[in-house]
């Protein structure tokens, strides 16, 4: 990490909250590489910036690799220690894993693949739960997670014998005898209904009361009715049981309900939304929004909301926002709609729905104070930029193109862009090479910038700053594209990005030294060499990666696009129309070969699917090895 950076961070982590909370260390491809959790959230952040070693064996790695933090203040050390479980799971911090002993918290998996399903505790690392079946959790103690599965197994009455002692079994076992097994070993229960055992115990364990205690007070006034007492009263004892030992705490059981909560920070046109999503009873990662416009902060949001649940976006149960909107009304009509059930949207919470929208509100806070240094630190790099590469004017937008082939096959080309230093996928391009035969990435180079400039001055739509993937040859032949198209060379600044070859030691043959990104210019003339730990060689070389597996991907599918239409271009019946139908449906050759017949025929004619399933059926035997 150079100084640099260091400083950079260690302002960024002073705006950080004194309290509990969660961090995350991400690289320079803003991938997270190591989450921890404090109880004094700034003061543990910035603890591994102040220190060069503390002993650990990972530090230093993990010190070469970071170029970002972030924080997410929590209530409680209980919520930073569950959240800091959840966020490890699902990102895979390759530091974290590699410290951990293989355990983690006690889940409950529920062993939905088997026949008889059944509960037992696991750790999520544990090759039971990877295996298949439906884990439940993380909460809050392993008290706790022993405790609800006493209750699963009291008032649920699956069974909890191994699959071993299942299929051996010839009488019932003394579980039965005590009303807590429906004993599916000697076929005492059906199918049908052990299904509906083990779809209670899935609302249970979700927290999902709403619809479990309906049925089952249904189930009991039945038994009523019919004179079943000793059978109502049990469902009258669960359901008193559920009633009383659902979790209530916040992060691992937060209400049991589905719900979105929205917390709003805004400052000199900057408008920050961070939504904090509650799935299942659990709290998933927060998600932030930055958005600049001149509108205040009750109109800003509420053109926010109308565009974030526009689409095939999931609608919850409920919408806490901070304050009213003019359009909350009217939203809460077209999200009941979406969803075709009730939809709450509101500013006016108590209890638990108050203190999640408080976090919300001040992690938006954070996340504003952090968004304005990062605004800062970017401003910073693009004007370091413009400084040493010499350009006339700050590189705002920037595009980079690279090409991609393998022996002159298949010849693409992308294109990616940079807007204020930030990527804008909306804005990435990928191009067929039509003019070029066989293996010519300068030709190909020439075609796609020209393509792409003469575009540009159509739509009125050019960058501040091309990048070209190249030297001085790939640079020279984009300089002819953009003479070509007639693009004023004040408007339009073009570069080469390159790498400088290492220096290699005479015996060993191995690299020596750090590797220098050189910056060609158009007028020529010795390259500038960017220092590997200078801020402005690593955003080029993030910009240049970029583009690289963009080219690299669209090559890839190209590749597997054109190997399917040649499997099926013997294929009796079978056109261009027919192969793109086959291809959009089935996605691969191996796709279609495992289609039924029934599957073909709603794609190509009934005649043509058998033909097809009869030749793709000769050829795999025809394939296979013989013996």
């Amino acid at each position: 990490m150079t100084p640099d950076v260091r400083d950079a961070l260690l302002d960024k982590v002073a705006l950080f909250p004194t309290g509990p909370g969660v961090y995350t260390f991400l690289d320079r491809k803003s991938c997270v590489i190591y989450v921890g959790k404090a109880k004094s959230l700034r003061a543990r952040a910035g603890s591994y910036l102040r220190v060069e070693d503390d002993g650990r064996r990972f530090y230093r790695f993990l010190l070469d690799e970071l170029c970002d933090v972030q924080g997410f203040a929590t209530h409680t050390e209980k919520e930073a220690l569950l959240l800091e479980n959840a966020l490890i799971k699902r990102h895979k911090p390759k530091w974290n894993i590699k410290l951990t002993d293989d355990k983690s918290f006690l889940q409950i998996l529920l062993t939905t693949r088997d026949r008889w399903p059944r509960t037992k505790l696991v750790r999520v690392t544990s090759r039971e739960a990877k295996r298949g079946g439906e884990v439940f959790g993380p909460y809050s103690s392993a008290r706790a997670v022993r405790e609800t599965l006493r209750h699963v197994k009291r008032f649920f009455p699956l069974r909890t014998c191994s699959d071993a002692e299942l299929k051996n079994r010839t009488r019932p076992c003394i579980e039965h005898e005590m009303g807590r097994c429906v004993a599916p070993c000697v076929g005492l229960v059906s199918e049908e209904r052990y299904a509906e055992l083990v779809d209670e115990v899935r609302l249970f364990l979700k927290g999902k009361n709403e619809t479990l205690l309906p049925r089952l007070r249904e189930r009991m006034l039945e038994h009523s009715q019919a004179l079943r007492y000793e059978q109502a009263g049990r469902l009258r004892d669960q359901i008193q049981a559920i009633e009383r030992t659902l979790e209530q705490q916040r992060v691992a059981r937060e209400g049991g309900g589905d719900r979105d909560v929205f917390g709003v920070a805004t400052r000199d046109g900057l408008l920050v939304v961070l939504i904090v999503q509650v799935r299942d009873g659990q709290i998933t990662e927060p998600r932030t929004h930055e958005l600049r416009t001149h509108l205040d902060a009750e109109e800003g949001l509420n053109a926010f909301l109308g565009q974030y649940y526009h689409g095939e976006r999931y609608v919850p149960t409920e919408v806490v926002i901070p304050f009213a909107v003019p359009d909350q009304a009217l939203l809460a009509e077209v999200l009941e709609e979406r969803r075709g059930s009730k939809v709450r949207v509101t500013h006016a919470v108590r209890g638990e729905r108050r203190s999640l929208l408080e976090l919300a509100q001040k992690n938006a806070a954070l996340a504003l104070a952090t968004g304005d240094e990062r605004h800062q630190l970017t401003a910073e790099v693009l004007a370091g930029l413009q400084a040493r590469l010499g350009l006339r004017r700050l590189p705002q937008r920037i595009e980079c193109f690279d090409v991609s082939t393998i022996q002159g096959q298949f010849q693409v080309a992308s294109k990616v862009r940079f807007d204020d230093g930030q990527p804008a996928p909306q804005a990435y391009r990928t191009y067929r090479v039509r003019t070029v035969d066989g293996q010519d990435d300068f030709a190909a180079m020439e075609e796609v910038i020209g393509r792409r400039l003469r575009a540009g001055l159509h739509d009125g739509d050019l960058p501040d700053l091309i990048v070209v993937d190249g030297g001085p040859q790939q640079l020279a032949r984009a300089l002819e594209a953009a003479r070509q198209a007639g693009v004023d060379p004040d408007a339009v600044e073009l570069v080469g990005l390159a790498k400088a070859r290492a220096e290699r030691l005479p015996l060993a043959g191995r690299a020596r030294g750090p590797k220098f990104e050189r910056v060609h210019r158009p007028e020529g003339g010795e390259p500038i060499e960017l220092p590997p730990a200078s801020l402005e060689c690593r955003f080029l070389a993030r910009v240049r990666d970029a583009a690289h597996r963009t080219a690299i991907r669209f090559h890839r599918e190209l590749r597997r696009k054109s190997a399917l239409r040649s499997g099926l271009e013997e294929v009796p019946g079978v056109g261009k129309k027919r192969r793109e139908q086959l291809l959009k449906r089935f996605g691969s050759l191996r796709g279609i070969r495992a289609a039924s017949v029934e599957e073909l025929s709603e794609v190509v004619p009934p005649k043509v699917a058998a033909s097809l399933q009869a030749f793709l059926g000769e050829g795999s035997e025809r394939a296979a090895p013989e013996g």
